[in-house]
């Protein structure tokens, strides 16, 4: 009987979602969809996810911002151009090669933060940040790409979360081992130089246990659409096609805002709080992201609500939030570039402006898994997911390239703020022409037929 059950299920599935073939044979846990985004999640945990809680605790712990905003400014600038040729990497050599070599420049960026740290090395900061920018830029466009494609549609938002909850579990853990060796710093300055011994070793090489898509399974019985190999040139004519799609267009404005305030907010945490204080904001903000997440993520694959409602009132939710933050930060920053302070936990007037930090990034993580949300709806078929999430994830690098550069310099950060809230204004109209369609207009790859396309005409 149960057998049964399960090949109607598996049939009405087929049936909703032409081109997508029912998986055959005896599910198998690993190469599910819940162990390949483990995967993928932990390689995010080790690589940008400690990235990320170096960074949180303000310049990444160094006494000023400065030189690692400069530093940033390179990766980043690398980083939007690396980020490009995912699609062309994911092409010609498939998901898990593209996402192994990802990783590699994350350990040579976190040692140069250490010999900067303990020995003062300048040099090293720029080479470790370009190394991290070329490795860096192949695996953001990948992770994305993955964990738009393996997840059944109807759990995409889910499974984003819990990728972004290991993302941000790196910085938890990071939180954790900053405010083990700083607990003591009740000033301002940089962290303890054996915090990044740690950071330097937590690099797992999780994902070579990555299956291929042609191999993965999902519960509801059908299978990850694979498309043929292309010619490089073919692929990069696919991805010019999808930088002048108007779509397209419309949100790029979305995805340059995304990252461009965390240079912002790590100056301004880096030069106004004490390092403790530091510490601390890098583990209450990574475990208030995970939580911030996991209910959004809910919400977006929440079927008592229809598809285009879910697009438009998440959308909506988070960005009066971000505005609202925004009003709250300059009213702040205004005070603090009046009369700079140096707040311990322990000092009056602590809270207001450290729990704007923790919003902020906040903020910062609904953003981003909103944009990987609509995406995979933006998209036609299975080669155009990697398109987007490279074009995408170049907007992102270029903008917090842009951003990192203008914190190197000693420009008042009032300043950044106006730019911040700005590129929100600018972002939120065009953006939600494209909001305002997803269920109607954008339905994701999934719903339509295989496209007959020259994607299969020029394969080799």
């Amino acid at each position: 009987m149960a057998s049964n059950e399960t090949t109607v299920a598996q049939k009405r599935v087929h049936d909703e979602s032409p081109g997508v073939e029912p998986t055959a044979g005896k599910y198998s846990w690993f190469h599910g969809v819940f162990f390949n985004a483990t995967v993928v999640g932990i390689a995010a945990f080790a690589a940008p996810g400690l990235w990320n809680a170096m960074n949180s605790v303000g310049a990444g712990g160094q006494q000023t911002p400065y030189l690692v905003m400069a530093g940033n400014a390179i990766l980043f600038a690398i980083m939007t151009f690396t980020c490009l040729t995912g699609s062309l990497m994911v092409n010609r050599f498939g998901y898990r090669t593209a996402l192994v070599f990802g990783t590699v420049g994350y350990v040579i960026y976190s040692a140069a933060l250490y010999t900067n740290n303990r020995y003062g090395t300048v040099w090293f900061i720029y080479f470790g940040s370009a190394a991290c920018g070329v490795s860096a830029g192949i695996f953001w466009a990948t992770e994305g790409a993955i964990m738009l494609s393996y997840p059944e549609p109807e759990k995409r938002g889910r499974y984003l979360a819990y990728w972004l909850t290991y993302r941000n579990s790196g910085s938890i853990l990071g939180g954790i081992i900053n405010l083990a060796f700083n607990a003591q710093g009740s000033s301002t300055g940089k962290l303890d130089w054996r915090t990044y011994i740690v950071f330097v070793v937590l690099r797992p090489a999780a994902s070579f246990w990555l299956s291929p898509p042609e191999k993965v399974q999902r519960r509801n019985g059908t299978r990850v659409q694979v498309t043929e190999r292309v010619s490089d040139v073919h692929e990069l004519k696919g991805l010019a096609d999808v930088l002048v799609r108007k779509d397209f267009l419309l949100v790029i404005p979305y995805f340059l805002y995304v990252t461009w305030e965390l240079p912002y907010i790590s100056s301004y945490l880096s030069l106004y709080f004490s390092v403790r204080s530091r510490a601390l904001a890098s583990l209450v903000s990574a475990l208030a992201q995970v939580v911030a997440t996991l209910i959004f993520g809910a919400f977006l694959d929440w079927t008592r609500l229809d598809l285009n409602k879910r697009a438009r009132y998440g959308f909506i939710f988070m960005m009066t939030l971000i505005g609202g933050c925004w009003v709250w930060g300059a009213i702040v920053q205004n005070e603090y570039t009046l009369h700079k302070p140096q707040l311990d936990w322990v000092d009056t007037g602590f809270g207001r402006g450290w729990a704007l930090y923790i919003f902020w990034q906040v903020n910062f993580s609904l953003a981003y898994n909103f944009g990987f949300w609509l995406i995979s709806f933006l998209a036609r078929n299975p080669k155009e997911t990697a398109r987007y999430m490279s074009v995408a994830r170049a907007a992102e690098a270029a903008g917090q390239c842009i951003s990192s550069g203008i914190s190197s310099t000693s420009a008042l950060l009032i300043s950044a703020l106006g730019v911040n809230f700005a590129l929100w204004g600018v972002a939120v109209i065009p953006a939600w022409f494209v909001v305002r369609q997803v269920g109607i207009r954008y339905l994701g790859p999934e719903t339509q037929s295989p496209p007959l396309d020259s994607d299969k005409q020029e394969s080799g």
